[in-house]
């Protein structure tokens, strides 16, 4: 069982952490940014809220997650935190175009000769580098999460912390200038801010957009993912495979063709199988949707363990691993197409015989194995994870496998 991660490492705390610092950081720097006259400032005082209504975006989606799908919302809630995010982004578009046309109406007076008067006390630089060494805590805070918990999400709010360091640092340049009569300065920087803003923003409202109209995402790991999927066992196509992006949940819906002859039974375990080894190679995949097909397999590979090699008259081994030969038997609906016997190569293996001989079946895509006695738990769970069909009988010889098989075949 995976261990419970700590309280510090929880996305709740995670995001209480950041919305606290950054609300705390955006009334802070707003108002000095207003005592001080200073438009970077300020700018800059925005571009931390952007931050607080991530942090209340991701309290919105962690909220909807916990709510389950229901016949009106199949998929669930967690489109609510797209909407929230949308209408965000428009707030976002209206900050910072009121900050542009201030900062270009700012520019247009000092090139006029009418000066901005801005205050520059030793106070505000002390708290530049309070604010400044605060996001940077923060930021190494994120890395070290992310790398703990293995989370790309953490990990970019990182750099974006990194990021946030770099443009509150630009504003010590705006009260330097101040110094040197030239207050234009912070303006110019003001502008450069305003741009990173409509940056995020764009990004918020793009990511929005794409998901309410159910838009299928670019997912960097698929080609990666769709190998292995084809490389399981039993699924004869993938018929449709679509990525899609709800909130920050990813939704894999994947439909795939099977053998006509697969056990219904087994349906489930074969779903459950595939979605746990995604999952486990793919962390990002919030929910999978499988919708499984069947599909009629032409050809059939029989496998049976053998003492000897006599063709058809070859006699059934009692032992799994410890036969000498295996017989391998296709079929093609009711008819035979080939019969092949092979050494077994792990024979004279001393440890975990039974299982490397599993193993090798399996990657000979054998459909079916012949057997006189049960096996052992190793080969049996090799087989039944690979959802290999096991059939114990008491037969002689290699032809009574044969008949059965035909007898099967041509029901």
């Amino acid at each position: 069982m995976k261990p419970k991660d700590k309280f510090y490492e929880q996305p709740v705390f995670i995001n209480f952490v950041l919305l606290i610092t950054n609300l705390t950081l955006f009334i802070s720097k707003y108002i000095f940014g207003i005592l001080t006259n200073s438009l970077a400032l300020q700018t800059d005082a925005f571009d931390s809220l952007t931050d607080v209504v991530m942090c209340l975006i991701a309290f919105v989606g962690i909220f909807f997650s916990k709510r389950k799908p229901n016949k009106k919302f199949p998929y669930g809630y967690y489109k609510m935190e797209n909407l929230i995010s949308l209408i965000i982004s428009l707030f976002i578009f209206f900050t910072a175009y009121n900050i542009i046309v201030a900062a270009i109406s700012s520019i247009i007076a000092f090139i006029n000769g009418k000066h901005t008067n801005i205050e520059a006390p030793p106070i505000v630089f002390y708290f530049i580098a309070i604010s400044l060494l605060t996001t940077l805590i923060l930021a190494l805070y994120l890395k070290i999460i992310s790398k703990k918990v293995n989370s790309p999400i953490i990990k970019s709010e990182a750099r974006e912390k990194l990021l946030d360091c770099f443009i509150s640092s630009s504003v010590i340049f705006g009260f330097i200038g101040v110094f040197f009569n030239f207050q234009v300065l912070d303006s110019i920087i003001a502008l450069i801010i305003s741009i990173f803003i409509i940056k995020g923003g764009y990004e918020i409202f793009l990511a929005s957009t794409k998901t309410l109209l159910d838009a299928v995402i670019n997912f960097d790991q698929r080609t990666e993912l769709l190998n292995m999927i084809e490389k399981t066992q039993k699924i004869e196509k993938i018929e449709k495979m679509d990525i899609r992006s709800y909130g920050k949940y990813i939704f894999l819906e994947l439909e795939i063709s099977i053998r006509e002859n697969f056990p219904i039974s087994r349906i489930n375990n074969l779903k459950k199988s595939i979605s746990e080894d995604i999952m486990r190679k793919f962390p990002l995949i919030f929910k999978i949707i499988i919708i499984i097909s069947g599909e009629k397999k032409e050809i059939i590979k029989i496998a049976i363990p053998l003492d000897n090699n006599d063709g058809l008259n070859s006699k059934i081994a009692n032992h799994f691993g410890e036969s000498n030969y295996f017989g391998f038997l296709e079929f093609k609906d009711a008819n035979l197409l080939s019969v092949q016997i092979v050494e077994n190569k792990f024979l004279y293996e001393e440890k975990r015989k039974g299982i490397l001989v599993a193993d090798w079946l399996i990657s000979n895509k054998c459909d079916k194995i012949y057997l006189k006695k049960a096996l052992n738990e190793g080969p049996s769970l090799i087989f039944k994870n690979n959802f290999l069909d096991i059939e114990i009988v008491q037969f002689e010889t290699l032809i009574d496998v044969l008949n059965k098989e035909k007898d099967i075949n041509e029901t």
